[in-house]
């Protein structure tokens, strides 16, 4: 087996960027479990009493927090489509469903493409992005080590058994076996990386309809804040969430909209009237079109919804095992009896994880 500091280097950064690429997984999960244990906590503190749990502001409900991390809440009004779109405007109006009900979006529908396709900062869907950034360096790690194996092979030549320890006859076929295994190894890598890529979409699209209940949301927010009063709709919609709302009104997040008599008033106030248009000062077209769905939104099934695909996706952190061991081994094999140095490597490849992370999250 090769005794070369450089290779060890090269996996200590490999196993540094497999756990790098793990971040974004474990965040998900993080958050969702944390989130849940707020909302069971609160239900725990007001003895499961379902007029008090729901007279809680939004801000302390799972799909909230769930969605304020999917989402970038303050810039996702780029989403919403502008009232002289007509070309827009008129889709919106004229999806219909199976029953003729009009299901048309007010903003852009998150489908796969424009998912990917999403690149300005004001637009860009957070979770996916960062998965895709945190995973970039293993990729791009692993291309030069398959390179430089290859440029070895071809080109070193006799050159190749000043690198072998003296256990090693036939360097040509280890670096042969070795190349095949990188490409297995980088094959495994992108396939995984792919399957929670994919999966990772599905939290955006209407599998989970977070994207609906954010949006819904920001709607409302929107309302709130401008408080145009002088158009009627806008002043109905403005008085409800105020009337409910327990402290100065700084946002949505601070109304107590999941109460049962906000909800039919909210509702009420909108109507069968899907032609009404609220005003706001960037003419967006917003027609608050789903907030009948106010309660669905806030029930077990829909949060069940996002706890599920979070663990669907989470489950292929246990791949990620794989490819912390492969560099693993072979480094514990490198640095032979020195196993200490490997122990500290990972401890201070952790520690120093866990600082930038800290780092990035107070700079945040």
């Amino acid at each position: 087996m090769f005794r070369n500091p450089v290779l060890e280097v090269f996996l200590i950064l490999l196993i540094f960027l497999v756990v790098l690429s793990m971040i974004p997984l474990i965040e998900l999960k993080y958050h969702s479990d944390l989130y849940e244990t707020i909302e069971n906590f609160n239900k725990y503190c007001l003895n499961n009493d379902f007029d008090l749990i729901n007279d809680l502001d939004v801000k302390d409900t799972y799909m909230w927090n769930m969605g304020n991390y999917l989402y970038n809440f303050e810039n996702i009004d780029g989403f919403f489509f502008k009232n002289e779109e007509t070309e827009n405007k008129q889709r919106a109006f004229s999806d219909t469903d199976a029953n003729s009900n009009s299901k048309g979006y007010d903003y852009v529908k998150l489908d796969e493409d424009a998912i990917i396709m999403k690149e300005s900062d004001k637009s860009k869907l957070y979770l996916y992005r960062h998965y895709q950034d945190m995973s970039s360096g293993f990729f791009i790690l692993l291309i030069v080590l398959i390179a430089h194996t290859f440029y070895i092979f071809i080109y070193a030549g006799d050159n190749l058994k000043i690198c072998a320890s003296g256990d090693d006859e036939n360097i040509n076929d280890f670096l042969r076996y070795s190349i095949y295994a990188l490409i297995v190894y980088i094959l495994l890598f992108v396939t995984f990386f792919s399957i929670i890529s994919k999966k990772i979409t599905e939290i955006y699209k209407d599998d989970t309809e977070t994207y609906e209940y954010i949006m819904l949301m920001k709607e409302l927010d929107i309302l709130l804040k401008e408080n145009k009063i002088t158009d009627p709709d806008n002043k109905v919609i403005i008085e409800i969430l105020k009337k409910y709302s327990k402290n100065k009104i700084i946002g949505v997040e601070h109304v107590a909209i999941n109460k049962k008599d906000a909800m039919y008033e909210l509702s009420n106030a909108q109507g069968i009237n899907k032609a009404k248009i609220y005003a706001t000062n960037d003419d967006h077209l917003i027609r608050l079109h789903y907030i009948n769905r106010l309660a669905y939104y806030n029930s077990d099934d829909a949060k069940n919804k996002v706890k599920n695909k979070v663990a669907d996706i989470f489950r292929f952190i246990y791949a990620y095992v794989f490819f912390l061991i492969v560099p693993i081994y072979i480094l514990s094999i490198s640095l032979k009896g020195n196993y200490i140095y490997l122990l500290g490597t990972i401890i201070a490849i952790i520690i120093f994880s866990v600082t930038v992370y800290n780092i990035y999250n107070t700079l945040q």
